[in-house]
């Protein structure tokens, strides 16, 4: 018996101890956030040179299927809780995100299973840049994406005239993970307040809307982290101004940090921020260490790596569903090109070319012309060219115009833009006048032209490109485009195509009348008639 008291008196000791560190263990808790920004409704694969990483070839990267997959993994191998955040700018750029008004992308993140994004500036722009004007109608785009997103939004230096947040917009929201009470707060663009879509609306100064809510935040929280889209040098002086913000997970700036960027605070603690450049070609993983000292959470260290979105990981099948009634319309093969071009120059020329041959032929002009490049978001990449190719490289709703301009002020716009592509430059003679057709955006911008000056607007130049591209260019024996044939390298499953439900109400009258089973976006909304196809209808100028 007197052994067996001694074997449970060293068993209790042990007992004890084990008790002892469990307890100094629990004052450490650890916490992955994996992080996106600057997405730009990159939804499927794409070509994309890393030039920050060296890289000056462009590879396929990036998809909302693809980082889903990447996502998961890094959910599975992580040791400690993680929470998926994305920091601003998922609008705009994208062909779906202009086409659908965000809704696409909010599908794919929904799928993908995101926690919180940051409102940042382009989230103001859900409809085109042409429907700038009616702010009302893109601060309800934004509302209605909000509402369908099942994560909730921050921003805490936007509010509505009198102050209050806006429907579904949060300052900053708590989530218990790893033991820990985490505050997560979000500011955005100042500029945003210059938009004509945020009239109504009041964006303050981000740094001192952080002053405001950061002490608040921290009051009830034992961690606050800063999901911003202010840019990182905008983020640099929110952490040494703000006190009480442990990490910054930054956007607006597009920059890759490819390592922490640490930067002392007010109270002398070192707070790291980082970034995951743009389009989504890499996945940020921040893991974060903290310690309770003194009754008081601090972040004691952090490890930091971009993960990159490659072409060799597969694609997951929820963001697969969930995106294929949106993509499915934009499969539509167009036309097959002679040559798509050898190399990025070659490509941009090529793309070049088609729009100013378009723009020449459907609108009966006598010339033509645009600077290479200028204009597109991309290119044509390959020869067979699909509607979503065409949206890609045109994401946003630029009118054909037609000029009346002189040989010679053509020439003095050639040569002040050598590289313009010009339809119809045999017919140039100095001392006669042509009719010049051209994209709105790049005659007044580029090109400097007085909006005065045209004589005539016309359709949607992605409408005229599209109809020349199958006037033109429509092979015989072209046969349906097919999921394992695109760049966008997915085998989607069928599924239900997008209903009228699932359109922008902006929109939905496009499609009103009826159509085809699977009905193609609201904004490609020309009427194919006999009588369409025959001439272009234009609003002349009084």
């Amino acid at each position: 018996m007197h052994r067996t008291g001694k074997l449970m008196l060293i068993a209790a000791c042990v007992l004890l101890v084990q008790t002892a560190l469990q307890a100094h263990g629990a004052e450490e808790a650890r916490l992955t956030i994996l992080h996106t920004n600057d997405l730009h409704g990159r939804l499927m694969p794409f070509h994309y040179a890393e030039r920050s990483a060296g890289s000056q070839s462009p590879e396929i990267r990036g998809g909302a299927a693809r980082r889903a997959t990447l996502i998961r993994r890094l959910r599975r191998s992580a040791s400690e809780p993680t929470i998926l955040v994305d920091a601003g700018d998922i609008f705009t750029r994208g062909a779906l995100t202009n086409a659908y008004e965000g809704a696409a992308d909010v599908a794919a993140m929904n799928a993908t299973g995101y926690e919180l994004a940051a409102i940042g500036n382009n989230e103001f722009k859900a409809r085109d840049a042409a429907d700038a004007g009616d702010w009302a109608g893109s601060q309800a785009a934004l509302l209605r994406v909000v509402r369908k997103s099942r994560f909730p939004w921050l921003c805490a230096n936007l509010t509505d005239a009198l102050g209050r947040p806006l429907p579904g917009i949060r300052p900053y929201v708590i989530r218990r993970i790893a033991g820990l009470r985490v505050g997560f707060l979000s500011v955005t663009a100042p500029r945003s307040a210059k938009y004509q879509q945020t009239r109504g609306w009041s964006i303050t100064d981000p740094i001192e809307a952080a002053r405001v809510w950061v002490p608040r935040v921290r009051a009830i929280c034992d961690v606050v982290i800063a999901v911003t889209h202010i840019g990182d040098e905008l983020d640099q002086q929110l952490a040494t101004s703000v006190p009480g913000i442990d990490a910054i997970v930054g956007g607006d700036s597009h920059t890759f940090l490819y390592e922490p960027t640490w930067v002392e605070g007010p109270s002398g603690r070192r707070v790291p921020i980082v970034q995951a450049g743009e389009y989504g070609v890499h996945v940020g993983e921040f893991k974060l260490r903290f310690a309770r000292e003194a009754g008081v959470w601090g972040l004691q260290g952090a490890d930091y790596r971009l993960v990159p979105v490659t072409a060799d990981l597969p694609a997951d099948r929820a963001v697969v569903r969930a995106l294929e009634p949106y993509v499915r319309p934009f499969l539509r093969q167009l036309g097959t090109l002679d040559t798509a071009g050898t190399d990025a120059a070659a490509k941009a020329r090529r793309t070049t070319e088609i729009l100013v041959e378009a723009l020449r032929a459907e609108t009966g002009a006598d010339l033509a012309m645009n600077p290479s490049g200028v204009g597109l978001v991309d290119v044509f990449h390959s020869r067979e060219v699909r509607r979503y190719d065409l949206y890609a490289a045109m994401p946003f709703r630029n009118r054909a115009v037609i000029a009346l301009l002189s040989g010679a002020e053509v020439e003095r716009l050639r040569a002040a833009h050598p590289d313009s592509v010009v339809a119809g430059a045999a017919l140039l003679n100095p001392d006669r006048l042509f009719r010049v057709a051209m994209m709105d955006y790049v005659a007044a911008g580029a090109y400097g032209i007085e909006r005065v000056r045209f004589l005539e607007e016309g359709l949607d130049v992605r409408d005229l490109v599209e109809r020349h591209l199958r006037s033109r260019y429509r092979r015989s024996d072209a046969s349906p485009a097919r999921w394992a044939q695109c760049t966008l390298a997915y085998r989607w499953p069928d599924c239900r195509p997008a209903s009228l439900r699932d359109m922008p109400p902006s929109r939905r009258a496009d499609r009103a009348g009826g159509g085809a089973a699977c009905p193609s976006p609201g904004l490609l909304a020309a009427n194919w008639s006999s009588a369409s196809r025959t001439a272009i209808p234009v609003r002349r100028r009084a």
